[in-house]
């Protein structure tokens, strides 16, 4: 089950810069709430508890469920949209939060974790990642937190592409398919030998 984690908010009724600062000053920050069928609210909550659900291992696309005094916020299953950071500070300032439909597809970068050791790897060769995440489209109950791609039988001066991946069912990658996902770099020399051998073996 994809990681969901309970968020405190409240309903955000003042508006404006300055009711914003008094927000901050009081260890609060302001934020909206918009989704299919659901009119846009201002809410408030605590920067300190968006960092730890940040830091579960869906990162971004971790599920938030609303936990709040207001009967129309509490239970709501929402994903982060949009954050806005303090240049300087490295605060949040504001955040964007897109209420869920489990009948409507989502789109969503998700991390691509390799699996394995390439046989490439244990010739001395080495693994180049070219992409750390990729853009899916799926339902929020199908969105991985990540994509596996396992790199075991990848021989020096391989590659994996976007397009030789299965992803989970349910889920659609997005990613153009001829982009690269990683390779196995030829050991200084490798060519050579393989060429050479493929000299002798028709030579006999």
């Amino acid at each position: 089950m994809h990681t969901e984690f309970e968020f405190a908010v409240e309903p955000k009724e003042a508006a404006g810069k300055g009711a914003a600062r008094k927000l901050r000053a009081a260890g609060k920050t302001p934020g909206v709430v918009y989704g299919p069928g659901f009119e846009p609210r201002m809410v408030t909550f605590r920067e300190q508890d968006l960092v730890r659900a940040l830091s579960t291992p869906a990162e971004r696309n971790v599920f938030l469920r609303f936990k709040s005094s207001d009967e129309t916020l509490d239970g709501l299953r929402v994903i982060v949209k949009d954050l806005q950071v303090d240049p300087v500070k490295r605060r949040f300032i504001h955040a964007d939060f897109y209420k869920l439909d489990p009948n409507r597809v989502i789109h969503a970068t998700v991390p691509v974790h390799v699996q394995g050791t390439a046989i490439g790897e244990k010739l001395g060769g080495i693994l180049q990642i070219a992409r750390k995440d990729l853009r899916v489209a799926c339902k929020p109950d199908d969105l991985p937190e990540a994509i596996v791609v396992d790199v075991t039988n990848l021989k020096p001066g391989e590659s994996i592409h976007v397009g030789d991946l299965t992803p989970p069912e349910g889920v659609r990658i997005l990613t153009n398919p001829d982009l690269a996902v990683c390779v196995v770099v030829a050991p200084s020399g490798y060519q050579e030998e393989a060429e050479s051998e493929e000299e002798e073996t028709a030579g006999e």
